[in-house]
């Protein structure tokens, strides 16, 4: 559910230690009832096919230096987003008595809600990059195989991401927004160090992406600060889109029963 603060906030409330329902991270916004079942089942579908963009990715990219690249670091998010997302559902199916309500959650539950967090914030700001700084129209003639590869990792990866907050009734707070900035922050110091250290691409540039290279100091600065910016604006719309999930889940689908009287007051005065 996505949450709405007061004045004072708590330190738990700040990270991903505590949370009204722990259904809501094992139980689909489309679904009458806690029931594990429905999403354990779509999770399933989304990780696999999460694990076969990665193995492609790996079979046709894979290199020393596959690990510098933002989208490969999506990648490896998403997947792991996913694995903990279903971890989390099997553990609910296989308890054999009710999950108890707490605020407090497992430490798996913050696990998963952590990547959750970080994982479809940085897929879709990396899907945005990509198709405006990056994308080459000519590459789809001249290597179609890697074309494709790039339409799974900067398309279908985010697709997966979304599916999952879309299913799920994850929790969104807008105060978890540092989450994924405090990884953006650290792949852009990482490219500076990279830099400094005389790290090269590929092709023996001093870069790992074009874009990216800090020999165009100010440039480079320009272009971390305004991702970064829009790593906020994309971390809003997912709070956004939560809201959207619950509301119109909640009036469809999780209808919340009225306490009503058992028998109208004029048939009670009469009894």
């Amino acid at each position: 559910m996505v949450k709405c603060y007061r004045k004072t906030i708590s330190l738990s409330e700040a990270w991903v230690s505590s949370s009204e329902r722990l259904s809501d991270f094992y139980a689909s916004s489309w679904q009458r009832g806690d029931s594990p079942v429905p999403l354990l089942v779509v999770r399933l579908a989304l990780v696999t096919a999460a694990i076969a963009v990665l193995c492609w990715s790996l079979v046709e990219g894979w290199n020393v230096r596959w690990l510098l690249f933002l989208t490969n670091w999506g990648l490896l998010l998403v997947t792991m987003m996913l694995l903990s997302g279903v971890l989390v559902s099997f553990v609910a199916v296989c308890k054999t008595s009710s999950v108890s309500e707490t605020s407090e959650v497992p430490w798996y539950v913050s696990m998963y809600w952590l990547l959750f967090n970080i994982a479809v914030s940085v897929s879709l700001l990396i899907t945005a990059l990509y198709w405006i700084l990056l994308y080459d129209p000519d590459m789809a003639d001249i290597e179609p195989r890697m074309f494709w590869l790039d339409v799974a990792t900067h398309g279908i990866n985010s697709c997966l991401a979304i599916a999952e907050v879309v299913a799920s009734r994850t929790p969104v707070r807008i105060l978890h927004f540092y989450q994924p900035l405090g990884v953006g922050i650290w792949y852009a110091v990482f490219t500076a160090i990279y830099y400094a250290a005389g790290g090269t691409d590929g092709a023996g540039s001093p870069f790992i992406y074009a874009v990216l290279d800090w020999r165009y100091g100010w440039r480079t600065t320009a272009l971390v600060a305004s991702s970064l910016a829009g790593l906020i604006v994309v971390y809003a719309v997912l709070w956004l889109l939560a809201l959207c999930r619950d509301k119109i889940s909640l009036d469809l689908i999780r209808t919340v029963s009225h306490d009503l009287p058992i028998v109208p007051d004029s048939l009670s005065r009469i009894v």
